[in-house]
This record gives C-alpha cells, sequence and structure tokens, in this order.
C-alpha cells in the first residue's frame, strides 16, 4: 500500500469537491440577478428566491468543505503503528483512513472509507493494533494491516 498517493486522493478529491461548489454557487448566483428592467411576473421572483436559497446553502457546504481541507492538512500521514489520526486501516471487510469523513474512494488498489475521529466506529477502534479486533452495530472486524 503506497499511503503517499492514499493521500494525494484524497487532497485531490477535496479539493475537487472545493471546486465544484464554487462553480455551482457561481451559476447559482447567476440565476439569482433578474434585469430589473424586464417585465417580471411573480413566477420570476419565486425563482429568484429559490436559487437564492439554493447559493445559499451551497455556501454553508462551501465553507464546510474547505474547513475540512484545512483539517485535512492537520492531520500527519506518517507511518502509524495504531489506530490514531492519519492512519489507513485494512481489516478483510472493510479500509478505513481515520481523520476525516469521506465518501468511499479507490485509492492503490484499496477501497477505502474516511471516518472522522467523531464517529462512533473510531471510539472502538482508537489505539487498536495490527491483529487486534473489535465489534461495531454487531459487526466483527479484525485490523490485518496500519500504515
Amino acid at each position: 500500500m503506497n499511503k503517499e498517493i492514499i493521500k494525494t486522493t484524497i487532497f485531490q478529491t477535496q479539493e475537487s469537491i472545493i471546486s465544484e461548489l464554487s462553480e455551482k454557487i457561481e451559476t447559482s448566483h447567476s440565476m439569482v440577478d433578474v434585469d430589473e428592467g424586464d417585465t417580471l411576473d411573480p413566477e420570476d421572483y419565486s425563482h429568484q428566491y429559490e436559487s437564492g436559497e439554493i447559493e445559499n446553502l451551497m455556501k454553508v457546504q462551501l465553507a464546510k468543505a474547505k474547513q475540512n481541507l484545512t483539517q485535512l492538512k492537520s492531520i500527519d500521514f506518517s507511518k502509524k503503528d495504531t489506530v490514531t489520526p492519519g492512519a489507513i486501516v485494512q481489516t478483510p471487510r472493510f479500509n478505513f483512513f481515520i481523520g476525516l469523513a469521506t465518501v468511499p474512494f479507490d485509492a492503490d488498489g484499496l477501497h477505502i472509507v474516511g471516518i472522522s475521529i467523531d464517529s462512533p466506529i473510531y471510539s472502538v477502534m482508537n489505539g487498536k493494533k495490527e491483529g487486534d479486533k473489535f465489534s461495531f452495530s454487531g459487526i466483527d472486524y479484525e485490523i490485518t494491516k496500519i500504515n
């Protein structure tokens, strides 16, 4: 397992999310601006309001995505011997990146899901070593590798 490839994939994914949200906000903003010189009906104002609400929601998502990127940059990705932030934890069922909740992604031949240190499963895994076992939501796991 090449941890540098996995780290790069995580960063690129987060930067892509930020870029996509920024583009959507720009598109949404153009829908909010209506030409006051045009003849407008109530439906135009309704669409303007809806577009404004969508834009505001995306701005909140963008702020969270930027916060997540900052959090990622603070994680120590060095080799780990125990389950701690920055570790890649392999089990026969799942592979986990510890430090930030992510949608499942593929990197370096592994299917990985990111979990936050605030997630319930992390509290069960925290401090475990290779060969250790744990159970979560009725599923048993054995840690086969930590990097």
